[in-house]
């Protein structure tokens, strides 16, 4: 029989306890991770979403199919540029209301403020206001660069009209969905997937990078039926044509008039489901 040195064994016994603790965090996290079903599968609904963003570009870009009926009469670039200046503003609206919800929940003051002589509508909307207005300067400063580089933004009445009432219509209905998702983080907690999944829809469907002309009729179809790409649609054509697109602009106004109440509705309805569970502070 061979003496193993006890410094050998020593130095294996460490080596063995630390894998094992690397195997108990990986254990660990992968319950967690099980617990939170939704994300798993939003996880994986995201990589078509995101591959076929990609997709349609490279068909616009390496194949040059420009519909016609696009708003692309300064080209691409300007086209890209509005897409991207309200997908600036999408992005905030969205990640705002959740992520500053899970702030106040870990520094413990999320159930003092809805505890204060405030409505939850009140403190839902009011702790991203600032982000925000911030994300509606950021899109503006967009605009005003891009004029750096050629583009050219037209000034009428159609412009003034789709700027003071599209905009606003367009930020509620932003806000809206960031509303809903800020429901789901005090119900289901951990919302990053789904936050991935709405702005990679976003991008995809609304026509942000690529004219939705450019897709397969039934998605081309889901396309025209999203608030998202009526908004899109009535600030290109106010800013690079002048125009107003009055039917798409009745129908984004309709839509935040109702969603943004609703969102609101439902957000309370999650703190009242938190509140009976006793997991509103948990994160």
């Amino acid at each position: 029989m061979i003496a193993v040195p006890a410094s050998a064994t020593a130095e294996a016994s460490g080596r063995l306890s630390a894998r094992g603790q690397i195997q108990a965090f990986v254990c660990r996290d992968w319950r967690i991770a099980r617990s939170y079903r939704l994300q798993f599968v939003l996880d994986i609904f995201a990589i078509p979403v995101a591959l076929g963003l990609f997709y349609f570009l490279s068909r616009l870009i390496d194949g040059g199919r420009l519909p016609t009926d696009a708003d692309l009469s300064q080209g691409y670039f300007a086209f890209a540029a509005v897409g991207l200046a309200v997908l600036r503003m999408a992005q905030t609206a969205l990640n705002s209301f959740s992520s500053r919800l899970r702030s106040e929940q870990t520094t413990g003051t999320f159930e003092t403020l809805l505890s204060s002589p405030v409505s939850s509508s009140v403190v839902v909307l009011g702790s991203a206001a600032f982000d925000l207005l911030r994300a509606t300067v950021g899109g503006v400063a967009t605009l005003l660069v891009a004029m750096l580089f050629g583009l050219r933004l037209q000034l009428g009445v159609g412009t003034v009209l789709s700027i003071l009432v599209g905009l606003p219509a367009l930020i509620a209905t932003f806000a809206a969905v960031g509303v809903v998702v800020a429901a789901f983080a005090v119900v289901f907690k951990q919302v990053t997937a789904l936050l991935g999944m709405v702005t990679a829809v976003l991008a995809l469907l609304s026509g942000v990078y690529f004219p939705v002309g450019i897709l397969p009729g039934p998605l081309e179809n889901l396309a025209n039926m999203l608030p998202f790409t009526w908004g899109i649609d009535v600030l290109r054509a106010g800013l690079l044509r002048g125009e107003l697109v009055s039917g798409r602009l009745g129908l984004l106004v309709g839509f935040a008039v109702v969603a943004l109440p609703l969102a609101l509705w439902l957000f309370r309805h999650a703190v009242d489901f938190a509140r009976r569970r006793g997991t509103l502070t948990q994160f």
